[in-house]
């Protein structure tokens, strides 16, 4: 991986912060073989720059690409169970049970044509090649771009070993051509030290230092930034002492010891303190913050307070990496650098202790942020935790083998919440079951994992699973006397009755658990979670005034507590309680601010089920056209979150409402719309949901517009995509002139006047 790759989540390739340089050859042959097959796997070792190379082949091939490009970055992954669920969330999907998330993937993917960027898969190559099998099998329009130090090892694989950059031959270099390596390197040097030229004067030392590097690029990234300090001759002399050493020890020299002898080289311009921090911050598989590092790495021999001023050098030298905003730094290390640090690591044998310590850092953190969940910092929580979570994935198995149960267990209640108030049940089960199939946990908040774990098994409509759970902590709530765990068991129990249908003994259930929570003063984020339930539970047995009653006082809880995910919550079900009471238009009001809400708190599953509630809200209001698109969206969505709607009866009720809508329209009509809703970004979606963008028009309200041709409909997808004129003739290698009068040609047979529109219809295609 190349020191200029900025790590982003959510499917977007990252940015180059630098010039491309070369690798002209590499690209074509890319293109090629996706020409023979659907699975290209760049091999290589650490520091050649496949992810360089992958992310620039898949900006130059997603044009082609109907449904665009994912990009997941591996690096930090280190559970194989999670590579599928780590997938659906760069696709954007909602969590899907742990059961069911590669049916999902395959039931997404299946029609879409897409290529998939798996960066980094050595350290899960037996769970890559597995996953990659099974989609390319079930997605005739997949493609999948991986990058690997061994290759995936599966039918259909085109490998292509990237080589390091060209490095000058023997004869004399000409200056007006300097190779891919030299001219790498001179660019490198020229940002690290602005003066700094390639001369005749200095060019065969760089000449001769590519030479020695190989020309591997996170090599010779790393001798650019020793110009700070050294002029290129004595960096090469410095080198060269080093190399020989090595090959005094052996005849030959493979590239992976060229590298290592680069960054031992590197290693040993860094200060003790600094070489003694860098093996340290290896024990954080993502990124991380400066009190993170403070407080995990600092002790008596790397006093806390010089932490600061050591992270400093390590990015002078590029071995630590700044990333995000100003006002927020965080920091990460190329894997290739990580694995350096953590072999120091672990020949000091100080792997275990630094392990301990992250892990005991991240659980004092965890509990602090459960008891702010339910508070005005919520949302804050929920950033740090989605900034740390590749940390904390990271350290939980570590806190399996050495935590004590009580911080375990105080962990996994915390990360379990923060990860359902995110729509991420499937891990939050996940990591549950980990726990209760490696532990025998005894005591209070034991019992309450037990009983959460069932909820969650309820809101994933596995009801048998949730059972169990649920009668062995009732079982042991009821011998300790422990009111607070058994108000979450009857809260699941409840829950489970009403996805049964048994709306009675869910009424009852709920009712108890709302009694238990107030008995021993709950103050957690899901305690108001049973007024909810409870409200629909009544909402569907037609008493709307004790619905009423009981959303009214979830809202008036969460308003005094500062929570916003139960808020939001509580405002959708009184919106349903008054959307059959009779008040649409008020319905619509609480619904929207419920989704606005979801949308800000990144909730996708509650996002699905607001959706839901507005497109009731606008059949009601004769707005059907709009409310078949939102039930499209809606219903992709859940098919996503493994979840089902409030039972069989509410079920029941939604289906009330789409037929009402189809009567208005058509069954035609009705069925387009509904399949352009599907086709939504939930985003988008949102948006229109929130009255923030104007539905479009249905694409065949008007039979009468011309088809585009297939170079038209090509400019009109990347107008859709934001690119300007000038973008777009670059990107298709034609005249500006020429997209200028495509553009008017566009915008003529659509009857639009704007290139917003473009986008719109485009959206809803």
């Amino acid at each position: 991986m190349s020191l200029t790759i900025l790590h982003l989540r959510e499917g977007r390739l990252p940015a180059e912060l630098t010039s491309f340089i070369g690798r002209g050859d590499e690209l074509a042959e890319i293109t090629r073989l996706f020409g023979r097959g659907r699975l290209v796997t760049l091999t290589g070792p650490g520091g050649v720059g496949k992810s360089r190379l992958a992310v620039r082949a898949a900006a130059r091939a997603r044009a082609g690409y109907e449904h665009g490009v994912c990009f997941v970055d591996l690096a930090a992954l280190r559970e194989p169970s999670l590579l599928a669920p780590a997938l659906a969330e760069a696709l954007g999907l909602p969590d899907p049970r742990a059961g069911t998330v590669l049916d999902v993937l395959v039931d997404y993917l299946a029609d879409r044509r897409m290529l998939l960027v798996l960066d980094t898969c050595e350290h899960l190559v037996d769970a890559c090649a597995l996953l990659a099998e099974v989609l390319l099998r079930s997605s005739p329009g997949l493609h999948v771009l991986a990058t690997s130090r061994q290759p995936l090892d599966i039918a259909g694989e085109h490998t292509l070993t990237v080589a390091p950059l060209p490095v000058p031959g023997d004869g004399p270099p000409d200056p007006r051509r300097p190779c891919e390596s030299v001219r790498m390197f001179a660019e490198r040097a020229a940002a690290v030290v602005p003066e700094w030229r390639l001369t005749p004067e200095n060019q065969a030392a760089v000449v001769l230092l590519c030479r020695r590097l190989d020309g591997i690029p996170l090599a010779l990234e790393l001798a650019a930034v020793q110009l700070r300090a050294l002029p290129v001759e004595q960096i090469v002399d410095r080198l060269d002492r080093r190399i020989l050493r090595v090959r005094g020890r052996r005849t030959a020299m493979p590239r992976h010891r060229t590298l290592e002898t680069a960054i031992d080289w590197s290693h040993d311009l860094c200060s003790p303190g600094e070489r003694l921090l860098w093996a340290r911050l290896s024990v954080f598989a993502g990124d991380f913050d400066l009190e993170t590092a403070e407080e995990v790495c600092g002790d008596v021999e790397l006093p806390r307070c010089e932490i600061v001023d050591l992270i400093a050098g390590l990015v002078a030298k590029s071995i630590v990496r700044r990333v995000g905003r100003s006002d927020a730094a965080r920091y990460r290390m190329l894997d290739t650098i990580r694995e350096y640090g953590a072999d120091r690591l672990e020949r000091a044998g100080e792997t275990a202790a630094l392990r301990d310590r992250a892990f005991h850092w991240f659980a004092a953190r965890i509990e602090r942020a459960r008891a702010d969940l339910a508070s005005p910092a919520q949302p804050e929580v929920l950033a740090w935790f989605r900034r740390e979570q590749a940390n904390i994935r990271a350290l939980v198995d570590h806190g399996l083998a050495v935590a004590s149960d009580d911080e375990l267990v105080g962990a996994l209640l915390g990360v379990g919440r923060i990860l359902a108030l995110q729509g991420l049940i499937g891990e939050a089960r996940y990591w549950f079951g980990k726990v209760l199939a490696a532990r025998d946990l005894g005591g209070d908040a034991a019992t309450e994992l037990i009983a959460l774990g069932g909820l969650l098994a309820v809101l994933q409509d596995d009801l048998d699973g949730a059972a169990v759970l649920l009668e062995r902590a009732a079982a042991r709530a009821t011998a300790a006397g422990d009111a607070g765990s058994l108000a979450y068991v009857r809260q699941a129990q409840g829950v489970a009755a009403l996805y049964r249908d048994r709306l009675p003994d869910a009424a009852r259930l709920l009712g108890e658990s709302v009694e238990l929570h107030r008995s021993v003063g709950a103050k957690d984020v899901l305690a108001p979670v049973a007024d909810v339930f409870l409200s629909v539970a009544c909402t569907l047995r037609g008493d709307t005034d004790a619905a009423l009653g009981h959303a009214e006082r979830a809202v008036a809880v969460t308003e005094r507590s500062g929570d916003l995910w139960c808020r939001s919550y509580g405002l959708c079900v009184r919106g349903l309680a008054r959307l059959l009471a009779g008040d649409a238009a008020a319905a619509l009001t609480d619904v929207r601010a419920g989704l606005a809400v979801k949308r800000d708190l990144g909730d996708r599953l509650g996002v699905s089920l607001a959706l839901d509630m507005v497109a009731a809200c606008l059949v009601t209001l004769d707005q059907p056209m709009q409310a078949a698109r939102l039930l499209g969206c809606a219903d992709r969505l859940r098919r996503y979150t493994g979840t089902t709607l409030f039972g069989p009866q509410h079920a029941l009720l939604r289906e009330v409402y789409e037929r009402t809508a189809v009567e208005t329209l058509g069954a035609d009509a009705f069925r387009t719309a509904y399949e352009t809703g599907e086709a939504l970004g939930m985003a988008v979606a949102v948006g229109e949901a929130l009255a923030e963008r104007p539905a479009p028009s249905a694409p065949d309200e008007r039979p009468d517009r011309p088809a585009l041709t297939p170079r038209e409909r090509e400019i009109a997808e990347l107008v859709a995509a934001g690119l300007t004129n000038r973008e777009i003739a670059d990107r298709l290698v034609i005249a500006k002139r020429t997209v200028d009068s495509h553009v008017e040609h566009i915008l003529a047979k659509l009857g639009f006047s704007s290139r917003a529109r473009i986008g719109e219809w485009m959206a809803a295609r």
